[in-house]
């Protein structure tokens, strides 16, 4: 009887240890951590844009196709004065190839230029940013 008896002690003593367990939930285990919260991704600058200078016409259209696709420098402006007397179109920085081959497809198909050069060329004097 006592042996029971003592049975039964130590099982009531097991059982109000485990009811008075906190609901609060188990640590995770070692080497699963919780994934770090996503941050939003910084603003992207702005692009920009350029377009290139010429001192003759006939450089800007073997450049672009049409001279419809050049303009005129400001008369007084710092790039006069540098020697610029043409503009080329304008053109996202890194995309001037691109840019310059639709351009002389577009001079091509509207009947400007009947025949443009096939290969990528560069006839400008410089290069500005233009500012929006």
């Amino acid at each position: 009887m006592c042996a029971s008896r003592s049975a039964a002690i130590a099982f009531c003593c097991l059982a109000a240890v485990s009811c008075s367990r906190s609901d609060a939930p188990a640590p995770a285990p070692a080497g699963k951590t919780q994934p770090p919260p996503v941050l939003p991704s910084p603003p992207k600058p702005p692009p920009t844009f350029l377009h290139d200078h010429y001192v003759k016409l006939e450089d800007c259209v073997h450049d672009w196709g049409s001279a419809q696709k050049c303009r005129s420098v400001p008369a007084g402006s710092p790039e006069q004065r540098a020697g610029a007397n043409f503009f080329g179109p304008i053109y996202a920085k890194g995309y001037r190839e691109e840019t310059q081959a639709q351009l002389r497809r577009e001079a091509m198909q509207g009947g400007y230029a009947p025949n443009v050069a096939d290969e990528g060329s560069d006839r400008s004097t410089a290069k500005s940013e233009v500012k929006p």
